[in-house]
């Protein structure tokens, strides 16, 4: 599997900010038209991701330049760096959305005007999953796609709920149930917050493990542990410690492992081919560091 190409991460970026603005712009208008705080929170989300988008492709940028004078290990830092950024601006807007949400419960909720409501909803939820599912083909093994397909995925589902949401408040207004109608707004604000709070709380952590150097997921470490796990056993060495931890598209893997005292270097020198080899298939930039001690 090859790594992504930096190039084509920025295409691709490019184009999600190209989309977020046009439903941006329409969340905004549709928002002071119908008078949704809801809509206006969309339309506001939209534009904030368009900012972090901005920053996934300099962070594209300066991953790709490589190890440079000052950073003798390039930058891939940056990446998680940037993604814990979009983490924490998705995590405050949440948050002040929810606090304004629920101040307006509290003042009696607000009029809303159900057509152009539910109708933002509809264009607004098909345009983030048709865009969100391109996003999960483009996205392969690249750390910053994913993050980006998870800012369409919680578009979409904010997107279903609205639409759910203002279905309910057409069917209240000028019902017996009217009096309900100023409070589905600013209920579908809180609840909306509330459920999409983990989605950057864990893109948060994410950004502190890798910055932390801390221990990559199950699923990066199986396939290493593996690979030397078979090599190991060809060569009849006992099993090995092996230390990983994965920066940007960079992963880190240190084996120590004890052998006979009558072992070459050139031995030695065979094992960590064959090692290498092994990794040579991961979508990352391995950097191996391997050391056999006599026992």
């Amino acid at each position: 599997m090859a790594a992504p190409d930096p190039a084509f991460e920025r295409q691709v970026l490019r184009r999600s900010i190209t989309v977020t603005a046009v439903l941006g712009s329409l969340g905004i208008v549709w928002g002071i038209i119908s008078g949704s705080q809801m809509i206006l929170l969309d339309g506001v989300y939209a534009f904030i991701g368009i900012v972090v988008s901005w920053l996934l492709l300099r962070a594209s940028a300066m991953a790709e330049q490589g190890p440079t004078r000052r950073y003798h290990y390039g930058r891939e830092a940056v990446t998680p760096l940037v993604i814990g950024v979009q983490g924490f601006v998705l995590l405050a807007t949440l948050l002040y959305a929810l606090t304004e949400g629920v101040f307006t419960i509290r003042a009696g909720g607000s009029n809303v005007t159900p057509g152009p409501a539910v109708a933002y909803a509809v264009v607004t939820t098909i345009a983030s999953i048709v865009f969100w599912r391109w996003l999960l083909r483009q996205a392969a093994h690249s750390d910053l796609l994913r993050a980006e397909a998870t800012g369409w995925r919680v578009a979409a589902l904010r997107g279903a709920g609205m639409s759910a949401g203002f279905a309910v408040l057409w069917i209240l207004t000028d019902s017996s149930w009217d009096r309900a109608a100023p409070y589905v707004d600013p209920v579908m604000v809180v609840i909306t917050c509330i459920a999409f709070l983990p989605a950057p709380l864990r893109m948060v952590r994410s950004t502190i493990v890798e910055l932390l150097e801390g221990a990559p997921p199950p699923e990066i470490q199986r396939p290493v542990l593996d690979a030397v796990a078979a090599v190991f056993g060809d060569f009849d060495i006992e099993e090995p410690t092996v230390r990983m931890t994965k920066v940007g598209q960079k992963l880190y893997v240190e084996i120590d492992a004890a052998v006979r005292p009558d072992v070459t270097i050139g031995q030695e020198h065979e094992v960590r081919e064959a090692v290498r080899i092994r990794l040579a298939h991961l979508p990352y930039d391995v950097w191996l560091n391997f050391e056999l001690t006599p026992s």
